[in-house]
């Protein structure tokens, strides 16, 4: 996000700076002393616990992150007329295989993550110039700590690891979405929005890919994400024909998302 918005003349601001924490999320008044310190245009708010296990081990936390503070900036953005993006999820819907799931389909809560980031989407709303995405965001962190990395990982030391080819996606890889958002500021819509893959396809099948596009062997048994300790939804397959018909977005599919996830792991281990 910050490398495009500087390579298309935005100016992106993160909340503290190499010489101050950014600010706790446990902590909603300081993020927005953040925010009203740095004086946005538009605030984007991708922050979240997104690990099963410790939304189910400390629910309060991640009720606080998750939902209360994304609450707390939208309505500090409504008060100074600030468009605010807010990205949700797609870890609503259950049984439907690879379908492709439209903003008016009915949702499944099955864990805390779910729940919060569903409630959040509600309270979000309640602002009428606010944008809720829901997307599956692939891509590596400095943590080393995503599917991404652990995916790449595992290719890299050849370590088996168990595959789920009955947990749908639309992943979307974040250099991919970048750009999709900053095109959607443009026209600022309002509402609830699927943002992802114009495809549907299983996380063994992304992963399969992966390994191939990087001409490497990939050590893996499949299993059922029923295997998983906290129950969750497993067709999260998204629908983005609505926003890409309002802002003329064009979608990638899974081959472009492997392909952009392939470059992301070329550059980085190069450095």
């Amino acid at each position: 996000m910050s490398a495009y918005g500087q390579q298309t003349g935005n100016t992106i601001l993160f909340p503290g700076s190499a010489n101050i924490n950014r600010p706790d999320y446990l902590n909603p008044k300081k993020v927005l002393a953040e925010i009203e310190r740095i004086k946005p245009d538009v605030v984007i708010n991708c922050a979240a616990i997104t690990s099963f296990e410790r939304c189910e081990n400390f629910p309060d936390e991640a009720y606080q992150v998750n939902t209360l503070t994304p609450y707390n900036i939208s309505n500090f953005c409504m008060e100074k007329g600030l468009y605010f993006i807010h990205i949700s999820t797609d870890h609503y819907y259950i049984d439907a295989a690879n379908s492709a799931h439209s903003e008016r389909d009915p949702v499944s809560v099955l864990n805390h993550y779910a729940r919060t980031k569903f409630d959040a989407e509600l309270k979000v709303l309640e602002n009428s110039n606010a944008l809720v995405l829901r997307t599956s965001i692939i891509g590596r962190n400095k943590q080393n700590s995503s599917f991404l990395d652990w995916l790449i990982n595992a290719i890299n030391s050849n370590q088996k690891i168990d595959l789920f080819d009955d947990a749908f996606t639309s992943f979307i890889h974040c250099n991919e979405l970048a750009p999709m958002i900053f095109n959607i500021m443009n026209s600022k819509p309002a509402g609830l929005y699927n943002l992802a893959s114009s495809e549907v396809f299983s996380k063994a099948d992304f992963a399969v890919a992966l390994a191939k596009r990087l001409k490497c062997s990939l050590n893996y048994a499949l299993k059922s994400v029923e295997t998983l300790s906290v129950k969750r939804a497993n067709s999260c397959g998204l629908n983005s024909s609505k926003i890409s018909t309002l802002c003329n977005v064009n979608l990638p599919n899974m081959l472009s998302s492997v392909e952009a996830a392939a470059i992301e792991w070329e550059k980085t281990s190069s450095i």
